[in-house]
């Protein structure tokens, strides 16, 4: 919904859930029912966004990488929409890496290529320093939004973000108009 806002730019940053070392939060299947009755499915509903119960706790370190190699090749919305889909439709396994090939290969990326940037590590230090950066802003989780270094977190901010977006652009034309 925001990006499609002609004036403004978003930026996609990796941020890995569980890290290698991090434990999962090891929520059971009930655990994971009621927090989809309770935040995820309204959410969905919200946004009209398809969505299911969580399924398996993957590390996605593999996945980011392959989302920096899609997004060079200009395939980035594609491959996140269908990481997403994925995830919360297909309940597919994010961390088997002929699933990763699989869904670049959906997206028409090359499938044996993309094994090869997740065999080398290609993006590993993009990755980790991405993530300093953001623990350096303080985010801890996801989705955060920054808007001109307003930090937004938690499971409903885009009204949030939308508004601070239309104030800071509202600030700009009224500081363009006193300056002509």
């Amino acid at each position: 919904m925001i990006e499609e806002d002609p004036d403004v730019v978003v930026e996609w940053v990796s941020w890995e859930g569980r890290p290698p070392g991090q434990e999962f939060a090891g929520y059971s299947p009930e655990q994971k029912q009621e927090s989809y009755e309770t935040n995820h499915k309204p959410l969905a509903e919200k946004y009209n966004v398809p969505i299911r119960v969580a399924g398996g706790d993957y590390r996605t370190t593999n996945l980011h990488m392959a989302t920096y190699y899609a997004r060079d090749k200009g395939k980035f919305k594609e491959f996140r929409n269908r990481c997403y889909k994925a995830r919360w439709e297909d309940d597919l396994n994010l961390e088997d890496l002929d699933v990763i090939a699989g869904l670049g290969e959906d997206v028409g990326l090359d499938g044996e290529e993309i094994k090869a940037v997740i065999a080398e590590g290609r993006y590993i230090g993009a990755l980790h320093s991405q993530r300093a950066q953001g623990k350096g802003l303080g985010i801890y989780g996801i989705p955060t939004f920054v808007v001109e270094g307003k930090l937004f977190w938690g499971k409903d901010v885009i009204d949030d973000v939308k508004a601070e977006v239309a104030r800071v652009k509202q600030e700009r034309i009224e500081k363009e108009k006193e300056e002509s």
